[in-house]
């Protein structure tokens, strides 16, 4: 709770990371590995384990989407988007 915003990033077009969603801490329903839920729907949300619902409440969470594969954005995307946050 400590952060002024916790911005996570997500590779639209990522071949790294399974499932894609979980860069926005989302995953797997339960008991199985195609269908996906968000954030909001995980126990760890529910259950406010790590503090995210609690910052999502104060509107601390930030989900950003880019195109692209696993960490490839550009340096302009960086600067416009993600450097802002860091000042």
């Amino acid at each position: 709770m400590a952060l002024k915003k916790f911005v996570m990033v997500k590779f639209l077009n990522d071949t790294m990371v399974d499932p894609p969603i979980s860069e926005w801490f989302g995953f797997y329903k339960s008991g199985q590995a195609k269908e996906t839920i968000p954030l909001q729907e995980t126990s760890l949300y529910k259950e406010d384990r790590l503090g995210l619902q609690q910052m999502d409440k104060a509107g601390k969470l930030v989900f950003l989407g880019v195109q692209g594969d696993h960490l490839h954005f550009s340096e302009e995307w960086f600067d416009s988007t993600i450097l802002p946050f860091l000042q």
